[in-house]
């Protein structure tokens, strides 16, 4: 079956009160038209029809769309029917065509799948029930069928009290899209042409109106103002949650973390308040993520404990490792299975290997550190002189003595020791103490 997907995504977003046309406004780091994009894409067959007003070479560079992508442009803004209607010669013969809002992002694959499974002669519509229907366009049945969409203003007393509304999402073919978008009048205050009216259209046309309801309320949230835009990142959270706990993911409360990319945890982990996820997570199975971590672009593997206040990004924490509370991991650090980074640790762009600790108030920056490697509290890789950063490798087995100032480039051997206080500017050989400070003198006080 081919699918041809049209996203109407030319609207000014005026209520918006920004700048920033309304569909790139970011939902979880990513515009809300790639949300849209990016789930319709995944659609088998599916080619994608973008229609586009104001701003449209700035939205343009600023989505990614699958190859063969068409972009259309909507001159005048006349309705979101009248937008359907520059798309209607862009459809394939046969083709089942999906309409699409760019500023809806949460709508569901498996929700799209149950609403393009249309048998002839069929209009998918996708409805939802809400307690407080205000604003919506009611769904008027007779006989458990549809017959029209009735909009707010236009309701009676009675109509105003039906729970299913409309979420402006359809689905039908080309062949009897193309027939019945000619026929909507713009007869209305707005002089528009509303996609809505196709549908008693359609049952004029003889044409079935089969409704599709989502998994939840919060799959069909639009954005046209800023308390709508935070409305839907707190559905995008609840529902981004609700798909982890499915799958056994434990967390201390779904309205107190942050969900901002591409989240996978595994199983039996458990996520404490006041988490942020950013970017592309991967958590692995019976961790702890403690409360205020913040998670950026990075993998966990399984069995880590991350205490409260620590952030890690852009990096890989091998399993049964122990991390903070408030460390700093990364960029690009890499963590062997049971490193211990305890509080106030800072690890950047380097390698440690298994068993290491790092367990107070030090900085490891352009490191590469074998395994069973103690650093004592205070430690700092001086990888910096002012024009370049140059890189410390320590040995496995090596002890380095609090408050010690290991000066890059630098090679600490095997199984050596540096003594707590040194400054080490020269490579220390394997099983070999190095002292580089001054030697205590007690002088007598006047």
């Amino acid at each position: 079956m081919k699918i041809d997907v049209i996203i109407l995504a030319a609207g000014k977003g005026t209520r918006m009160k920004s700048s920033t046309p309304k569909v790139l406004n970011k939902l979880a780091n990513k515009p809300l038209l790639q949300h849209v994009i990016d789930t319709c894409a995944l659609l088998k067959n599916a080619k994608l029809q973008i229609v586009l007003g104001n701003e449209k070479n700035l939205i343009k560079a600023s989505v990614k769309v699958p190859k063969g992508t068409n972009w259309i442009s909507q001159k005048n803004q006349l309705g979101t029917g009248h937008a359907v209607k520059q798309a209607l010669s862009s459809l394939r013969p046969g083709a089942t065509t999906l309409i699409m809002y760019g500023d809806v992002p949460l709508v569901s694959l498996s929700t799209l799948k149950k609403l393009i499974s249309l048998k002839k002669n069929q209009l998918g519509l996708l409805t939802f029930i809400t307690e407080n229907p205000k604003g919506y366009g009611r769904i008027v049945k007779e006989k458990n069928k549809v017959v029209a969409i009735v909009e707010e203003k236009d309701a009676t007393k009675k109509e105003k009290e039906i729970s299913e509304v409309n979420s402006g999402i359809v689905a039908t073919s080309a062949k009897d899209l193309k027939q019945l978008i000619p026929l909507i009048k713009n007869k209305n205050s707005s002089k528009e042409y509303y996609l809505t009216d196709i549908i008693g259209l359609a049952v004029k046309e003889k044409i079935f109106v089969k409704t599709i309801q989502p998994s939840s309320v919060g799959e069909v949230l639009g954005a046209n103002s800023p308390e709508e835009l935070y409305e839907l990142k707190k559905a995008y959270n609840k529902i981004s949650a609700n798909a982890l706990i499915s799958k056994a993911v434990k967390f201390a409360d779904i309205d107190r973390l942050d969900f901002r990319g591409e989240i996978k945890i595994g199983s039996n982990t458990f996520v404490d308040v006041n988490v942020i996820f950013e970017g592309e997570v991967n958590i692995g199975k019976n961790c702890f993520i403690g409360a205020g971590s913040i998670i950026k672009d990075s993998v966990i593997q399984d069995s880590v404990v991350v205490k409260p206040n620590s952030l890690i990004e852009n990096s890989l924490i091998g399993s049964f490792c122990k991390i903070g509370p408030f460390a700093h991991i990364g960029p690009e650090a890499k963590l062997e299975t049971k490193v211990e980074i305890g509080n106030f640790v800072e690890v950047k762009r380097s390698k440690i290997g298994k068993n290491t600790k790092a367990k107070h108030l030090a900085y490891i920056g352009d490191g590469e550190i074998g395994e069973s490697v103690n650093i004592g509290a205070g430690t700092i890789f001086v990888n910096y002189d002012g024009k370049k950063k140059s890189k410390t490798k320590v040995g496995s087995g090596a002890f380095i003595g609090s408050n010690s100032s290991l000066v890059a480039p630098l090679k600490i051997g095997k199984n050596s020791m540096i003594g707590a206080g040194s400054v080490v500017t020269k490579d220390v050989p394997e099983n070999k103490l190095a002292l580089g400070r001054s030697r205590q003198r007690n002088i007598k006080r006047k």
